[in-house]
């Protein structure tokens, strides 16, 4: 897709592959997105206007190299993104969200599956800079094989960001010995009058849950796939 600003109010689109490209979500609309793949090395700026909602659903099955996506979140603005990532090879996503004025929101949801000899990055960070604004962010990832998976990034609120609220949480199953996972999430705070938390998670397959699956007749790469499948459900959908 060429590099060109595209104004979307009150619809859904779908986008069959993202390489340059702008929207602008118009003021008080109710957009949905769906980004079908993205290409070998892209950007996406979005601007999200006064008492908009955006929807924005990822679906990455091949290899992008370095995906940039940049959202800015206006007054009382929301954006709801989802990200589903079964790509291959070497990968790194750096995601900001800034949340530019009062009552701006968002939420980050993103599963990632890390096999083989993949080598990914998501760096996901948003910056509150003014009061009043709202962020959650989930990043849950599976590393297999000789696989490396890492999630990094900042929830930063910045001084007379007052009433602020940023969560963030970052949780990676490991299925063997060689893989490689790193989850390392980051609170910059310089305000006081605010809620901040940060949870990180990187552990091997529950034995236990892996023993009563196998014990009623699966196989263990049966098992295996079902406790993936299971811990990935809540994004895929």
């Amino acid at each position: 897709m060429e590099n060109n600003i595209i104004v979307l109010n009150n619809e859904n689109r779908i986008v069959e592959n993202i390489n340059q490209q702008s929207f602008i979500i118009s003021k008080s609309s109710n957009v949905s997105l769906l980004i079908k793949e993205i290409d070998i090395d892209s950007t996406l700026n979005i601007e999200v206007e006064e008492d908009a909602v955006l929807n924005i659903s990822f679906l990455s099955s091949k290899a992008f190299n370095r995906f940039k996506f940049v959202a800015n979140c206006h007054k009382n603005s929301s954006i709801i993104a989802y990200f589903a990532d079964f790509s291959e090879e070497k990968n790194f996503a750096d995601i900001t969200i800034n949340l530019v004025e009062n009552g701006a929101n968002c939420e980050w949801h993103l599963a990632s599956l890390s096999s083989k000899n993949d080598n990914k990055q998501f760096d996901v960070s948003v910056y509150h800079l003014a009061p009043y604004t709202f962020a959650k962010m989930d990043n849950y990832g599976v590393c297999k094989d000789a696989a490396k998976l890492v999630f990094s990034g900042v929830s930063s609120i910045i001084k007379k960001s007052h009433a602020s609220k940023t969560h963030q949480n970052a949780k990676i199953m490991v299925f063997d010995e060689k893989s490689n996972a790193v989850a390392k999430p980051i609170l910059k705070i310089d305000e006081n009058d605010i809620e901040a938390s940060h949870a990180a998670i990187v552990g091997k397959i529950n034995d236990e849950h892996l023993f009563y699956l196998t014990s009623r007749g699966l196989t263990e790469a049966q098992a295996k796939e079902l406790i993936t499948f299971g811990y990935l459900k809540p994004i895929l959908n």
